[in-house]
């Protein structure tokens, strides 16, 4: 039999190699600047853009694929729409784009990727997913960390004891779910207005209006900033997440200064 690979693998060494450069990127992320909760378009942009500026960033995605609800499109057809304004900022991904009517057109799967691509390319951000908050850290009157546990864990109901990272400042970019806001509101009692009607337009303006520091250490964007506030959803439009993400990172870096 001819043999292809000058340098074969066993399967113990595959998962050797794997816990311990998993293990060891676990344990570095354990204490950190800041945690992103959730990895759609928000807290990727946000990722980048902090990661960028030399903070060292976690994102914990409840899912198995990060990029929030960009994959499908709309109705499963994969295209998304991106106002203008984000030209010079899809370019500076080097995601193509058609201009068409005002607007620009990109393929969802690439625009998905391209952010998560991006972002974790960033040396300062690593990305676990499959990794549910369940609970926050409350330290000094400022949230100062979050408890997680496997999703696996949590979907299956097992009385499995979660883990606890800390940081500077957490960013709730969940989108509709608002889990870490949630999480904030049931111990504070914390109205939540949850977000309002289908309108495109108000919506990406809400999107960005709505991005705030909602608690010491605690940072709200993309739907997740709606669902607070009770902005407009807007559908496969997603400049106002890019924006979202973009003044996310401007607030934490200046909370982080401060603390």
């Amino acid at each position: 039999m001819t043999k292809h690979f000058l340098n074969p693998v066993t399967d113990v060494k595959v998962s050797k190699l794997i816990l311990k450069h998993y293990f060891e990127n676990l344990t570095d992320a354990l204490i950190s600047d800041v945690i992103i909760v959730g990895g759609g378009p928000s807290g990727l942009t946000a990722a980048r853009e902090l990661g960028n500026s030399g903070y060292k960033v976690v994102i914990m995605e409840r899912k198995l694929s990060p990029g929030g609800g960009t994959w499908g499109g709309s109705m499963s057809f994969n295209k998304v729409v991106i106002q203008k304004d984000l030209k010079d900022y899809l370019n500076e991904l080097e995601l193509p784009f058609i201009e068409d009517e005002d607007a620009l057109v990109v393929d969802s799967c690439l625009f998905a990727s391209q952010l998560i691509s991006k972002a974790l390319k960033t040396q300062n951000v690593k990305l676990f997913n499959l990794m549910t908050v369940v609970d926050l850290e409350y330290t000094n009157n400022a949230i100062t960390g979050v408890v997680v546990n496997n999703t696996g864990i949590e979907i299956a109901g097992l009385h499995v004891d979660p883990m606890v990272f800390q940081t500077k400042a957490v960013l709730d970019s969940t989108g509709h779910d608002a889990i870490a806001a949630n999480i904030y509101s049931r111990r504070v009692q914390l109205p939540l207005r949850k977000e309002h009607f289908m309108n495109a337009v108000q919506g990406e303006e809400d999107t960005v209006n709505n991005t705030k520091m909602l608690a010491n250490g605690l940072f709200v964007s993309g739907m997740a900033a709606n669902n607070v506030d009770g902005g407009s959803r807007m559908g496969p439009i997603f400049g106002g997440m890019i924006k979202s993400g973009l003044k996310a990172a401007k607030l934490i870096m200046e909370y982080i200064k401060t603390v």
